[in-house]
């Protein structure tokens, strides 16, 4: 199984940790909430700040650190790769500068630049782009249900997101969101359908940088399982993301 290391692009990594199979809306107790259902309005806001973060995919600026393990069957590091990528958004195109790539110590900067540049020739698939639940274009293929509330900060709810159907880029998890603000804090999810010779890929995500298109990004944390024949393998990673802002 091979995995790339995530593009640059991180705004548009927020494609993945999961609720394997969220079952749909259960008879039984939960902390804070009495009707599943959620409302427009608070549908309204999240749509406004999902809007925000991918438009944060062309006019965002930020710099990101981040580090990968890959795991052998013993649970045990067999591999590490760290990345520091300074990516700069302008009118004309985003510019990816990676400034530091390194495979178990060893220097290969000058190998990951290259690569990116192949990659950035590649079309884009718009089949394949992340689009967060709460989207425009992407919330009418879902239904949302109120997981839990905070009992401390009525005003923090999690809200629970189901595809209608599976697709290569709808995502089942939930999001932590403050819905007088109407704004995702946290959120967690997993493809409904992985690459081949992937079994499992979770994500998740914390909103902490503040910008004029709303919360960005911060850190991101990610696993992955995938297996061929007698092989498996296991990867897991975390990124850090600063000197975020909204370039033009």
């Amino acid at each position: 199984m091979v995995l790339r290391w995530p593009r640059a692009s991180v705004w548009a990594l927020c494609s993945w940790c999961a609720l394997a199979s969220a079952p749909a809306w259960a008879q039984r107790d939960v902390p804070g909430v009495t009707d599943p259902a959620v409302s427009e309005t608070l549908l309204g806001r999240l749509e406004l700040h999902a809007e925000g973060l991918h438009q944060m995919e062309k006019r965002g600026s930020f710099l990101l650190s981040g580090k990968m393990d890959e795991l052998d069957g013993n649970g045990s590091v067999s591999g590490t790769k760290e990345l520091v990528v300074k990516v700069t958004a302008r009118p004309t195109a985003r510019v990816t500068e990676i400034l530091k790539y390194l495979e178990d110590g060893v220097d290969k900067t000058e190998e990951a630049r290259a690569k990116q540049k192949r990659r950035e020739a590649e079309p884009d698939d718009p089949k394949k782009r992340f689009m967060l639940p709460f989207s425009r274009l992407a919330k009418d293929r879902y239904r949302f249900e109120l997981a839990e509330r905070n009992l401390k900060n009525p005003s923090r709810v999690r809200v629970r997101f189901i595809p209608l159907e599976r697709a290569e880029n709808t995502y089942t998890g939930s999001a932590w969101v403050d819905q007088e603000r109407g704004e995702i804090l946290t959120m967690i999810l997993s493809p409904t359908k992985t690459p081949m010779f992937v079994d499992k890929i979770e994500l998740s995500v914390v909103f902490e940088n503040q910008t004029s298109l709303g919360r960005a990004p911060s850190e991101i944390s990610f696993e992955a399982r995938g297996s061929l024949l007698f092989f498996k393998k296991r990867y897991r990673g975390s990124a850090t993301l600063t000197e975020t802002e909204i370039s033009f």
